[in-house]
């Protein structure tokens, strides 16, 4: 997995390539890590071909202290196969989910 970082005013925007699997989840957890006591975190899933179930649990950690620390947290630009899985583990109703990041973050203040 390669995670490109970028800051797009108060969001920084983490880019992740590749597969979500035990390796990937890893160093996405640590990509995250610095960015989650506050402010704004978007994760583009645009080049992202697989999530597995560690990799949900990695999300769900970095949701919850975004959210006990006020923050906001985003998640965007899937493929509709890579929805599809955020859809079968029912979690399209806990994260905010945008087909396109770019809404979100140039709408923010």
């Amino acid at each position: 997995m390669q995670i490109t970082e970028a800051k797009s005013g108060a969001w920084t925007v983490l880019k992740l390539e590749g597969k979500i699997d035990d390796a990937g989840s890893a160093e996405l957890k640590a990509a995250m890590a610095p960015h989650l006591a506050s402010g704004a975190l978007a994760l583009d899933f645009s080049g992202t071909e697989y999530i597995a179930s560690v990799g949900f649990r990695v999300l769900m950690q970095a949701f919850k202290e975004m959210h006990a620390a006020k923050g906001r947290f985003v998640l965007g630009n899937m493929s509709d196969s890579l929805r599809r899985f955020f859809d079968i583990a029912g979690l399209t109703a806990v994260f905010k989910i945008t087909p396109k990041l770019s809404d979100v973050i140039n709408a923010a203040p």
